[in-house]
């Protein structure tokens, strides 16, 4: 028996060793785009279920104030807000509520005309009825035929112009670029209509429905739609080049002030902020297939399906319900820069952070996974 325990020990201590190791060449990796002046800065973390084996902080959340990456930043994890909306949609299938594969006209009256945009011989576009009706899964999987913003929102590039109410409105007057399931376009507006129908199913507003089903249980203090106070104070500043200087920037997708609630609106596609060891809360409980400190969210039946691939007609990506999918993990990213991945087999947890729109943005990432994948041997 001792000899049984004094294995299990050193077992258990040299794989802390062997996780200990990748972390001085991956924060050394990923420390020479700051050096070189190519980001200001970036957060990473390598988590599993229980114990976070990296995280650092490196480089400035606000290059004007000096002020250096902490655990308490807050940013803006744009798209990776659509997996929220997949959660919150399964725990409403799993109460009998809603349906996947039931038309969203059942949910909401108002899109029971939806049109399409047809080309005719000699390429006149015109105007037919669908023939298909949407579903929440064509919604959550970017195969409804919805623009990627709807009416006023899509001349503005605002995401955050309309309540999910009207946006309702705006969408049964927007035409589909084709008939549901039929090809891909990636549609922050599908997923506004997904959480406008969980809005209609729960009774609550999606904000409340969020907070008291979500943010709360995970003990995600820091998740807003709408940062204030201290909030904005920790918020990474996004920066850009102009004329080779760094500088701030606005986030383009959204309007200002971002404490204004009568100004701006609950975005599902890409509203939320949050800090990273909070959003990490959100993907540890899909690693640990619906649970999280002994509470369950979702079922393991639900994770798994918001995991496998809903269609293969985009080829670039495969999407799952509200998820970014791969045979290996499912996640998403953000723009500005963030991304996060649950890897399936390890229950690995990947996530990193910059915000802004640089250069060399994309070379850094690549450098990030490719890194991550040889160290700790990824699938």
């Amino acid at each position: 028996m001792k000899r049984i325990l004094i294995l299990l020990c050193l077992t258990a201590f040299s794989a802390r060793a062997t996780l200990a190791d990748p972390g001085s060449a991956l924060r050394s990796a990923m420390q020479k785009p700051i050096d070189r002046g190519e980001l200001p800065g970036l957060i990473y973390i390598v988590a599993d279920r229980d114990t976070i084996l990296e995280e650092q902080y490196l480089g400035m959340s606000d290059l004007a104030g000096r002020k250096k990456m902490s655990p308490d930043a807050l940013f803006w994890i744009a798209s990776q807000s659509k997996p929220f909306a997949g959660v919150a949609v399964m725990m409403l299938v799993e109460e009998g509520k809603l349906d996947l594969d039931t038309p969203v006209a059942a949910y909401l009256p108002e899109l029971k005309q939806m049109m399409v945009r047809s080309l005719k011989k000699e390429n006149f576009q015109v105007l037919e009825k669908a023939a298909k009706s949407v579903t929440l899964r064509h919604l959550l999987s970017h195969t409804g035929g919805m623009t990627f913003l709807g009416g006023v929102q899509e001349q503005t590039g605002k995401i955050d112009l309309l309540s999910l109410e009207n946006s309702i409105y705006v969408t049964a007057i927007t035409p589909l670029l084709f008939e549901p399931g039929e090809n891909y376009e990636y549609s922050n507006q599908g997923i506004n209509i997904a959480a406008a129908i969980v809005e209609r199913a729960s009774g609550m507003s999606y904000e409340a429905f969020l907070q008291k089903r979500i943010f709360e249980p995970l003990g995600m203090s820091s998740a807003t739609f709408f940062p204030e106070g201290k909030q904005l104070s920790n918020l990474i500043l996004p920066h850009t080049v102009k004329e080779g200087k760094m500088e701030e920037m606005q986030i383009g997708y959204l309007q200002y002030p971002l404490s204004d609630r009568s100004k701006r609106h609950v975005e599902a596609g890409g509203g939320i902020f949050c800090s990273p060891r909070d959003l990490l809360k959100f993907y540890r409980m899909v690693a640990a297939k619906g649970i999280y400190s002994n509470i369950r969210i979702v079922s393991e039946e639900s994770v798994r399906q918001m995991g496998e691939a809903q269609t293969c007609i985009y080829p670039k990506s495969r999407n799952g319900l509200g998820w970014a999918v791969s045979d290996s993990y499912m996640g998403h990213g953000g723009a500005l820069g963030s991304d996060t991945k649950v890897y399936k087999k390890s229950g690995l947890i990947v996530m990193y952070i910059v915000q802004g729109d640089f250069p060399k943005q994309h070379e850094a990432f690549a450098l990030f996974e490719q890194t991550v994948k040889q160290l700790y041997s990824l699938e």
